[in-house]
């Protein structure tokens, strides 16, 4: 603790995160979210387009990790092309 005119101020090291972290963190929020957006998409048809969306939303994330930090190129375009088509889909269904 460090002492500055009469006021106490605390030093506080911030912990910097590299994107593999960010990345892994984001697709297991998103997983967490398609549960819970799979359950509720049961009892309710309305949440069906956001169902959809997070898991395109998980599949590009599962790309982004796979091309990062597993260094897997063949089923990086996999997702993406599933995550295409699901965004695709979605947008053509629910929008238009």
């Amino acid at each position: 603790m460090k002492e500055n005119r009469g006021m106490s101020t605390k030093i506080v090291d911030i912990k910097e995160y590299s994107s593999d972290e960010v990345g892994l963190l984001v697709q297991v929020v998103l997983t967490e979210l398609l549960i819970i957006f799979a359950i509720i998409s049961i009892i309710s048809d309305a949440f069906m387009p956001a169902f959809y969306s997070i898991i395109a939303m998980t599949m590009f994330t599962m790309a982004y990790n796979n091309k990062k930090i597993y260094k897997k190129k063949y089923m990086t375009s996999v997702y993406v092309i599933v995550g295409l088509f699901v965004a695709i889909t979605t947008i053509v269904e629910y929008i238009f």
